[in-house]
């Protein structure tokens, strides 16, 4: 797909540049552009198949730019990137026929989800049957951007023998925190299912932002048979491997359009999973059979909490937890209610480290209110409760121990991640203290920074592949969190003195 970029921000312009390099070989920047005269210039001499463009431009604006593209019968998408989030602004633009509009600072999600909605656009122009992949359908579906019109019926049937209205299984895997660890096996387990017995046909779409898996069923010839299976055979085996990781549910919707919306309810419904020691299958018929009680804390509860604070003292504030937990666990209550008593309890604790003097501006409250909201387990839920109380319960020589703690478990993380591209922002998030804190944090203890710790590890293990494998290069900056090998290689070496290549000579 042939781009344009037109932006006067020469940073931002360069910058989009290397970006849509890296994204995929199929994107190729024909040419840039500082404003709307010079953009509407190349538009017509390069005839790009999308422009990226900012509003705000010396000489000639975007939307006039746009216009005179349109006024010409210019045929190109246009994607809007700006800072202005003006409804005139956007009122125009999609007056004019934009593909997408776009707020910076751009995240990569959503610029590749843009990318793909236009070359899907253009590819469903060019050749309607070949857009409708199963990967299309089902992913449009799950996400409420499918169009079900008659084009889509006619080569979904034809293809798949897939009817719009036919009945959709939704098989939910949440792994939340643990995707990246779980993913692997948990798609080996359910890639594929039921295809060996003909007893369904399914689709598995790998929702990274969601954090979970959903498996997708169709031709069903037993609903309950299939709800059945999921139950006792894969949840099990699941929960196995998965060291009971994930959450799951389950739901049928009335078709494709309805897919959507089937989702939400079903993943409403999976935080009842709190109220189970163990995984299970999450339906909405086994949520309306719960009958729950009001869950209230002995009044006194939150004076000891307070009062261990007041007295630094760890153990009997670790006490006060293990009775909140105790309380939240049985009998049964609504789980809305469980994370509400339980991220009030985190307040009231908080608010007594403030006024003792304890380091309360070092806990994310954004980041705790966040996390507790997501959870859906016990295993999530205590995790939550316990790295609170690590990083807010201590000071002096107590505090400095700590600190070294949270250091040790970001370098865990950092070895367990850094070949996914792991940032120092969602490192942060999960052990629930700020961006800032952290990273001054390791840069004391460490005498390095977050980025210096990252490219270390990569370059360790690149070396390793080096000498221990024969993989191409292409493949270890795959394996190492590198886009393109050949900045993996110049990475390597500024700081190792040598190439990639001279390296592995070293091989004995």
């Amino acid at each position: 797909m042939k781009i344009l970029i037109v932006e006067d921000a020469r940073p931002i312009r360069e910058g989009l540049g290397k970006i849509l390099a890296k994204l995929g070989p199929s994107y190729e920047v024909v040419g840039m552009a500082a404003d709307g005269v010079e953009g509407l210039s190349m538009i017509e001499e390069y005839t790009p198949d999308l422009v990226i463009m900012d509003i705000q431009m010396p000489d000639m604006d975007g939307l006039t730019m746009l216009a005179k593209a349109r006024e010409k019968k210019v045929e190109c998408r246009f994607v809007i990137l700006t800072a202005y989030s003006d409804f005139n602004y956007a009122q125009k633009a999609i007056e004019l026929g934009v593909d997408n509009y776009l707020l910076k600072p751009i995240k990569i999600p959503e610029l590749k989800r843009a990318l793909k909605q236009v070359e899907e656009s253009i590819a469903k122009t060019l050749n309607p049957a070949s857009v409708y992949t199963r990967s299309y359908i089902f992913r449009g579906a799950l996400t409420g951007n499918l169009t079900v019109d008659e084009a889509l019926e006619q080569v979904s049937v034809s293809q798949y023998g897939l009817h719009a209205d036919e009945p959709i299984g939704l098989f939910i895997v949440w792994l939340g925190e643990f995707y990246p660890v779980c993913l692997p096996a948990a798609v080996m387990i359910l890639d594929g299912l039921g295809e060996a017995d003909g007893s369904f046909q399914s689709y598995l779409a790998e929702m990274e932002e969601e954090q979970a898996l959903v498996l997708c069923i169709y031709h069903m010839k037993d609903v309950e048979g299939t709800e059945a299976y999921l139950r006792q055979t894969i949840v099990p085996m699941l929960t196995s491997n998965l060291d009971s990781r994930a959450v799951y549910g389950w739901g049928v919707s009335d078709g494709l359009p309805f897919v959507r919306e089937r989702v939400r309810l079903i993943a409403e419904d999976m935080e009842w999973n709190l109220l189970y020691e163990n995984p299970v299958l999450i339906t909405h018929s086994l949520v309306e059979e719960i009958v729950t009680v009001p869950l209230r804390l002995a009044p006194e509860l939150e004076q000891k909490a307070r009062y261990a604070v007041a007295h630094k003292n760890s153990g009997e504030l670790k006490t006060c937890f293990q009775a909140l937990v105790s309380a939240c666990t049985a009998p049964p209550h609504n789980p809305k209610e469980i994370k509400d008593v339980c991220l009030r309890f985190c307040f009231t604790v908080l608010n007594a480290a403030r006024e003792y003097g304890l380091p309360a501006e070092n806990v994310s409250v954004q980041a705790l209110s966040g996390s507790m909201a997501r959870a859906s387990s016990w295993k999530v839920l205590n995790g939550i409760l316990e790295n609170f109380q690590e990083q807010l319960f201590v000071e002096t020589e107590e505090y400095e121990e700590s600190t070294s703690d949270l250091v040790k478990k970001a370098q865990a993380m950092i070895q367990e991640y850094f070949n996914q591209g792991i940032t120092l922002e969602e490192i942060a998030r999960r052990l629930y203290v700020t961006e800032e804190y952290l990273s001054s944090q390791i840069k004391k203890e460490t005498g390095q920074t977050f980025t210096e710790i990252i490219r270390q590890s990569r370059i360790g293990e690149i070396k390793k592949l080096l000498l221990e494998s024969d993989l191409k290069l292409n493949q270890i900056a795959a394996m190492t969190g590198y886009s393109d090998p050949k900045y993996m290689s110049k990475v390597f070496r500024d700081e190792v003195g040598m190439s990639p290549a001279e390296y592995r000579k070293m091989k004995i």
